[in-house]
């Protein structure tokens, strides 16, 4: 038994130097202003839009990751994103989106990259969403195209009382607005 706890001791400290820095690759994304974010709702009456302004955004973003396989890890890579940086048309109507997200509690959604996992013929996002403090995991299917830049599309299809968010009715309930939307993105990335 003595022959093997040196043998133990070494196989430890050669697995805890090893973990210790896994996320050994680090740089800054950037989020230009010709971003795109644009959430789709639905009422028995019509459609509406709401977009997001990128100029509202903390452009920077500071990503630590690690690649393994086909697969990237990634750790902290959040984008937060303010509900007032939404624009749904009208005062009114931002109004209303502002009091659905509870932004008096919760002013900022955010989006907690974890990680990306390649396919034949996409990439597979997944992500943490936090709206009006609630948390659910999504994966994404997302393209990603590499110029000077990289773009990033997708589409998500989300129930918002999956976050506890109630959908509204308006004109004592003639007009009310469907728990499902769907967020469309297209964002462009610089590596600095």
């Amino acid at each position: 038994m003595k022959n093997y706890i040196p043998l133990i001791l070494i196989s430890l400290i050669l697995f805890s130097f090893t973990t210790i820095n896994v996320f050994n690759n680090s740089t800054i994304i950037e989020v230009e202003p010709e971003s795109e974010l644009e959430i789709l709702g639905f009422t028995n009456v019509n459609k509406f839009n709401c977009d997001f302004n990128f100029y509202e955004v903390d452009k920077k973003i500071p990503l630590t990751f690690k690649k393994v396989g086909d697969k990237i890890y990634f750790k902290k890579a959040i984008l937060e994103l303010q509900n007032s940086g939404f624009d749904c048309g009208n005062k009114v109507m931002n109004k209303d989106f502002s009091k659905l997200l509870k932004s008096d509690e919760f002013p900022q959604i955010l989006l907690n990259l974890k990680e990306l996992v390649e396919k034949e013929t996409f990439t597979e996002a997944s992500v943490e969403m936090t709206i009006a403090g609630v948390s659910k995991m999504y994966k994404v299917p997302v393209t990603i195209e590499e110029n000077d830049a990289f773009l990033v599309r997708g589409n998500l299809d989300l129930n918002i009382e999956d976050f506890n968010i109630k959908p509204p009715k308006k004109m004592l309930g003639l007009i009310v607005v469907s728990e499902m939307i769907n967020i469309n993105f297209n964002l462009v990335l610089n590596q600095k």
